[in-house]
């Protein structure tokens, strides 16, 4: 049986390590700016999709909004709770949930949803994606919005070439537990046709005391052309009004693709440039 894929069983407590202190990914300030211009005057309440460990939510619950959390990944919403345990004070703003974003059901609206850093793109079947969408749909607010963070492919169409031996990417340390890390990326395998890649990340953790083990977590994520992605999107029942390729608004064709997006009020399609 394959090895569970998008849970980071053996490595969520790396993941604040890495994207927290040591290359602190810097789309906080963005959804604080959305949080703040949607729900900050009527009290909107923000739904995220993949929240994780509680890295942009938490954030947005100190900022004085509330948030709900769902997740597949137990590894990772334990290390959110916890972090709720040791700030109390912020615990009232946040509810968690364990369950896929491609079946959810909370029984009321929200006014910004969001999908930060490539969650969405764990969602690999089409009935899956469309699932997630009219879930999304059903729950956003009139007048509210949903965010969605993608990777933009560097190669258009992507194929075999991108395959690859496992490589080297990067060493990061912990100053609070000592621990060292190296870690390494390897590109497994392509399925060019229904556009999903395996890829599996290995860390080598040498702790304080002498211990080493290395640990690995396989991955398989769908992976978007920007009018694809625009495509699935006004399929849904959406429109996108914004669009950046990153987190400081720069304009689409660089790195990341990442769409506002509301309700559909009118049959408005707009050309993917």
């Amino acid at each position: 049986m394959d090895a569970p894929k998008n849970i980071y069983r053996h490595t969520a407590w790396l993941y604040d390590v890495e994207y927290e202190k040591e290359q602190p990914l810097p789309d906080i300030p963005f959804y604080l700016e959305y949080a703040e211009k949607f729900c900050g005057a009527n009290g909107g309440e923000i739904l995220e999709l993949g929240c994780g460990t509680g890295r942009v939510a938490l954030a947005l619950a100190k900022a004085g909004f509330c948030v709900t959390g769902l997740d597949l990944s137990n590894q990772m919403l334990d290390i959110f709770k916890n972090k709720l345990e040791r700030q109390p004070e912020f615990a009232s703003k946040v509810e968690i949930f364990h369950g896929s974003m491609a079946n959810f059901n909370f029984g009321k609206k929200f006014t910004l949803i969001t999908a930060p850093f490539r969650a969405f793109q764990a969602v690999t079947e089409q009935a899956d994606i469309e699932s997630t969408l009219a879930c999304v749909r059903g729950h956003l607010a009139d007048g509210g919005i949903f965010i969605v963070n993608v990777f933009r492919p560097y190669a258009e169409p992507l194929d075999e070439s991108w395959v690859g031996l496992e490589v080297f990417d990067r060493e990061f340390c912990d100053e609070e537990s000592g621990v060292r890390v190296m870690r390494y990326e390897c590109r497994e395998k392509i399925d060019a046709v229904n556009q999903v890649i395996y890829p599996y990340l290995a860390y080598e953790v040498a702790y304080p005391d002498g211990k080493y083990e290395r640990l690995v977590e396989p991955l398989r994520m769908k992976y978007y052309y920007r009018c694809q992605l625009r495509a699935e999107i006004e399929k849904a029942g959406l429109s996108v009004s914004e669009e950046f390729s990153w987190y400081d608004k720069s304009p689409p064709e660089g790195r990341e693709i990442i769409l506002v997006c509301k309700k559909q009020t009118v049959q408005e399609r707009v050309p993917c440039a």
